[in-house]
């Protein structure tokens, strides 16, 4: 009787711990507080794979550490099915083009004049960068093509190079410009009555963008503040939609400008961290018209962003509107022809699943896109505290049981000391 009484305490005792780590189910639908069935169309979809856009507009504030974290596909019998999301990011190709220096030479103006043939007649181009060893320089170039070497046409007038030393260096040496086939390629580099840039080589190039797929989410500007001894400035930006974005892009009616930009964010309430810096610019004058305002981050849901500008002897930039891009996901899943299928999402505690679908996708050449439905709250919900664990949600049993389990063992070595 001692024995059964013993080994029922520690069977009690084990399954309980296991309950505190959630060792139990791997999907309960109590958890989730949002969720929306997947509308596949009347004449139906043979593809074994099938995807939906993740809208902003649509899902809602994200509330997870990793983005998407808490998205399950669940069928109507509560089968969690596979997922994997794809990004719409542009997919960028480029091919040097193989090329003839046929003249590098000073024009009477003092000015840099490169003259290029393709080994390939009629190959198209609309990229070039110059190879140069100078450090600290900046100049306008002018792009040409001719079909015979000396009668020239005007490709672009407005292109820059540059490399600058600050607080953060940039360099930027090659030059974009509409598709040409010429038969000769030429480049004229301003030295504008300084010291001829030094030219080692001019790579033309043919650059090839699958266009971008896109979401934005605007900003709000509050906090301007100015930190005189640092020689910084600062903008906190509320998004006012919590979900993944990729970039920020600033508005400012400022010119002629560059600045290292730090990106910080908080994670749990902390301090601000830094999440990402690069460089903003804008050169603006009668000739010259580059600049970069955006800044790529890693993918990210934050409520609020920090945005500090290191301004050195300069005046703070006057920014107008901050505005997230992301890139658009698509969730594939494969779909299930006898079943009903749902989209949960809306719990922060949820771990990142993990499936593999990456070796089927591969093999798709086309994912059709079926509708995801209205936005719905899940009546089974039961709030915040169930997803605490178990010892948060009951830690007064918790104390019962343990002093209870511990009073009987206690109980039981002083029986067997007694008999002895």
């Amino acid at each position: 009787m001692k024995k059964f009484i013993f080994h029922t305490l520690i069977c009690c005792a084990f399954l309980f711990f296991c309950d505190i780590k959630g060792s139990c189910g791997t999907f309960d639908e109590k958890l989730w507080e949002k969720y929306a069935e997947i509308i596949i169309s009347a004449n139906g979809i043979k593809d074994d794979l099938v995807s939906i856009y993740l809208d902003p507009q649509k899902l809602g504030d994200s509330n997870t550490k990793t983005p998407f974290a808490d998205l399950r596909m669940v069928t109507d019998r509560k089968e969690e099915i596979a997922w994997q999301i794809i990004e719409k990011r542009p997919k960028k190709n480029q091919e040097e083009i193989s090329c003839k220096m046929q003249n590098l030479s000073l024009t009477p103006t003092g000015d840099t004049w490169v003259e290029l043939v393709p080994d390939k007649p009629n190959v198209m181009a609309n990229a070039a960068e110059i190879v140069t060893p100078n450090t600290g320089f900046s100049r306008q170039v002018e792009v040409y093509g001719s079909a015979d070497g000396r009668n020239w046409n005007v490709v672009r007038k407005d292109g820059i190079i540059f490399d600058i030393s600050g607080f953060e260096n940039i360099r930027q040496t090659r030059i974009k410009f509409s598709n040409i086939s010429f038969q000769y390629i030429a480049f004229k580099i301003n030295n504008n009555n300084t010291q001829p840039l030094t030219v080692s080589d001019v790579k033309v190039l043919r650059e090839t963008i699958e266009p971008e797929e896109i979401y934005e989410i605007n900003g709000t500007i509050e906090n301007l503040e100015t930190n005189t001894s640092l020689k910084e400035s600062s903008i906190i930006v509320e998004m006012n939609k919590v979900f993944p974005i990729d970039r920020l892009t600033i508005s400012t009616t400022d010119r002629n400008f560059q600045r290292s930009l730090e990106v910080q964010i908080k994670r749990d309430k902390a301090d601000w961290e830094r999440l990402t810096q690069g460089v903003v610019f804008s050169f603006d004058s009668a000739n010259i018209h580059e600049s970069k305002l955006t800044i790529d981050i890693p993918a990210v849901a934050a409520k609020e962003f920090r945005l500090v500008f290191k301004n050195m002897d300069s005046p703070p930039l006057s920014i107008n509107d901050v505005t997230g891009t992301g890139y658009k996901r698509l969730l594939v899943f494969k779909q299930q022809q006898d079943k009903r299928m749902y989209l949960f999402w809306g719990n922060p505690m949820a771990q990142q699943p993990q499936y593999d679908l990456s070796e089927v996708i591969a093999k798709q050449d086309f994912i059709p896109v079926v509708q995801m439905g209205k936005e719905s709250p899940n009546s089974k919900f039961v709030g915040d505290s169930a997803r605490l664990p178990f010892s948060e949600r009951y830690k007064y049993f918790l104390y019962i049981f343990v002093i209870l389990v511990i009073a009987g063992l206690i109980f039981l070595q002083y029986r067997v000391l007694r008999q002895d």
